[in-house]
């Protein structure tokens, strides 16, 4: 088989990533998995346990696991009862700047303040134990977010030339 394989031309080299300098490739794609797979972990503590007490109709807004602009509004306004208490404009306005480029900016906000209007949420103090823990949470997930986002452009730096 072997001597079939050398005949027909199936063979590859033997490349030390030490030798040629890029054994640092090997260590991103390692790196982004472990990261990515703790952001996952944190992802879902988010969706199982912490939004189901305290923002439990909020989840349909929160789209895919790259959005980071549900995770900056959850961390600005963690009950339905922090954006209740600013009013309707002036949650929109705080908001605006952290939901991101979307084309239906406005109706967004809205759907989402009108969402905490009818929370069946706990009610739970912004100031409380509980809510510092979920937003300690969710800090982890930003942060997880930047290191993933911070190594793709990395990756992209480094191969967009090779």
């Amino acid at each position: 088989m072997i001597l079939h394989m050398l005949l027909i031309g199936a063979t590859q080299r033997y490349v030390d990533p030490l030798a040629v300098e890029i054994d640092y490739l090997q260590e991103m794609p390692t790196t982004h998995d472990a990261i990515s797979k703790a952001k996952t972990q944190t992802w879902h503590r988010i969706l199982t346990h912490y939004l189901p007490l305290y923002l439990p109709e909020i989840e349909r807004f929160a789209g895919y696991s790259r959005s980071d602009w549900f995770l900056a509004l959850l961390e600005r306004f963690p009950t339905p009862a922090s954006m209740i208490a600013l009013g309707q404009g002036g949650f929109a306005r705080e908001a605006w700047s952290l939901v991101g480029r979307k084309v239906f900016k406005a109706r967004l906000i809205n759907d989402i303040d009108e969402t905490a209007c009818v929370s069946v949420a706990l009610r739970v103090d912004e100031d409380s134990v509980a809510i510092a823990m979920f937003r300690m949470v969710i800090a982890q997930a930003r942060s997880l977010v930047r290191q993933r986002d911070e190594i793709e452009r990395t990756a992209h730096t480094l191969l967009c030339v090779n």
